[in-house]
């Protein structure tokens, strides 16, 4: 593999100060375990000595088993969405020191998304933070197997997290909420006491609301270079002095690169069914991402390297990294994301009238369908009621039962929800996987939040003899059926990290 180019950053780069990388920490407690799943850990040939398992109580004060006597089962059950950082981290040092690889693959059936796991993002992204802390090669080398558990977007965002730590992402959400929450509360001035002063002309106050105006612009702007000129800063630190940092960043960038070109030949011939989603979440030029990382430059240099083209022979260093730039976005980027149709390059430029919502992924039309409304109400609706009549077609794979439960409240009236559930539906009952067997929802009165939402989500099936199951349950169903009503936890887990995607993962360091 032939050394990295340096990376240069942005210009401004090389005139200020240096900034110093900041530390990851990690580690924590743990939590009870419910008791239905210890039946059959003794017959475990991976078992540690722990023949009597030490006895505990549940949140409601009921005897438990702490422990199944297998760390890696422990993790597989214990670790849901929600679950704290420090819990996580913990679970995953011992069960990595029992199984390292068994433990590698439950990590990445935290992400799996579109039935490969239990599309726990943040607990993917607190573990695989842990991977680079504490095995590093085992992350950087398997991304490609990992791409295959979530979307290659995870793999910048693993990046900006390293680099400004884990709790970013909520100390940017909270700076948010309070900035809004300030705004909505200003009220005019209207002067305390003292004479009342005289009104000033139009003219004069329109020119002084000009003037403030600009002043507020222009310090924005200066505020925004002195940001990216710290950013850039320090991803250029860490990226120089932390050789772990720099192999992973290097493995993300060949990972986009290796895509992207393979995507463009794609396109040069017409095999537009074949180009993957990489360019939809390759960083933008000056994005957030971009500006922290530095990740653009990084795949540029690779899909046009100075040896491969003669036109950037003599250039200067700065100019070289420039061009590429520019040359990624306008010839790479540009094209395949206008052939992937996203809707991001519609609403961007404005384009309402001519962005195809079937071609609207499922996170997406959540997440967008109250946008679509205000700027295209009577082409969204028509879309819907095509997609109701049978049509056109609406995507709903990447989204749990839960997920869409919770939008039939939303500001569309819950049109979109209704049809997405109905495409779930349809897709269960296309695999006929799932024929002849129904969903019994338990729920309690300390059950609240997720699991409640869940619980009663999978309840909701009004097939006859059918169930609406996700992810491992469907192991866990089949296995109940097909053994007279008996389950072995270990088996659940085994079955939920057997498919195909798993078996490539590799245990480096």
């Amino acid at each position: 593999m032939a050394s990295p180019s340096p990376l240069l950053g942005p210009p401004e780069l090389r005139d200020s100060n240096s900034l110093q990388p900041k530390p990851i920490t990690a580690s924590g407690p743990s939590d009870p375990f419910m008791d239905l799943m210890v039946s059959n850990f003794n017959n475990s040939t991976r078992v540690n000595n722990m023949s009597f398992p030490q006895m505990g109580h549940t949140e409601n004060g009921s005897a438990a088993y702490l422990s199944t006597g297998n760390p890696c089962l422990d993790f597989f059950f214990h670790v849901v969405p929600s679950t704290p950082k420090e819990s996580i981290e913990q679970r995953l040092q011992v069960a990595w020191e029992h199984d390292a690889l068994t433990t590698l693959k439950l990590i990445c059936n935290l992400r799996g998304v579109r039935g490969t796991g239990k599309s726990d993002k943040q607990g993917f992204y607190t573990a695989a933070l842990w991977l680079h802390g504490r095995h590093p090669k085992t992350l950087a080398c398997n991304l490609d197997s990992l791409s295959k558990f979530g979307y290659f977007k995870d793999f910048p965002e693993l990046l900006y997290r390293i680099l400004l730590g884990f709790e970013i992402r909520s100390i940017q959400k909270s700076k948010r909420f309070h900035k809004e929450s300030r705004n909505r509360g200003r009220a005019p001035f209207s002067g305390i006491g003292g004479k009342k002063r005289p009104a000033a002309t139009r003219e004069l106050r329109v020119a002084k609301a000009e003037r403030w105006n600009q002043e507020e612009k222009t310090k924005a702007s200066l505020d925004r270079k002195k940001k990216k000129v710290s950013l850039g800063n320090e991803a250029f630190i860490r990226y120089s002095h932390d050789p772990e940092y720099r192999f992973l960043h290097e493995r993300v960038s060949e990972l986009f690169a290796d895509y992207l070109k393979k995507d463009v030949t794609f396109l040069t011939c017409g095999k537009t069914n074949k180009i993957s989603l990489a360019a939809k979440w390759c960083p933008s030029l000056d994005s957030s991402f971009d500006k922290a990382t530095l990740l653009c430059e990084s795949i540029a240099r690779k899909i046009f390297p100075r040896e491969s083209f003669p036109e950037y022979e003599g250039v200067e260093e700065a100019h070289y990294a420039y061009r590429v730039r520019d040359r990624l976005r306008k010839q790479v980027l540009v094209p395949l994301r206008k052939t992937l149709q996203l809707p991001e390059v519609y609403m961007g430029a404005k384009n309402w009238e001519t962005l195809p919502y079937n071609r609207v992924a499922s996170v997406a039309m959540k997440k967008y369908k109250e946008i679509f409304l205000e700027h295209d109400a009577e082409r969204f609706q028509k879309y819907l009621e095509d997609v109701k009549s049978g049509k056109t077609s609406i995507a709903a794979g990447a989204l749990l039962p839960h997920e869409i439960i919770n939008d039939l409240d939303g500001g569309d009236g819950g049109q979109v929800a209704e049809q997405q559930w109905k495409r779930m539906v349809d897709d269960l009952k296309t695999k006929g996987s799932l024929t002849n067997c129904i969903a019994i929802s338990d729920v309690s009165g300390s059950m609240e939040g997720t699991p409640m939402e869940v619980a009663i989500a999978l309840a909701q099936g009004r097939e006859k003899e059918m169930a609406l199951v996700s992810g491992f349950s469907k192991n866990l169903l089949k296995m109940f059926l097909d053994n007279d009503g008996e389950i072995n936890p270990m088996a659940i887990m085994e079955a939920a990290i057997s498919r195909e995607e798993y078996k490539n993962l590799v245990v480096l360091d």
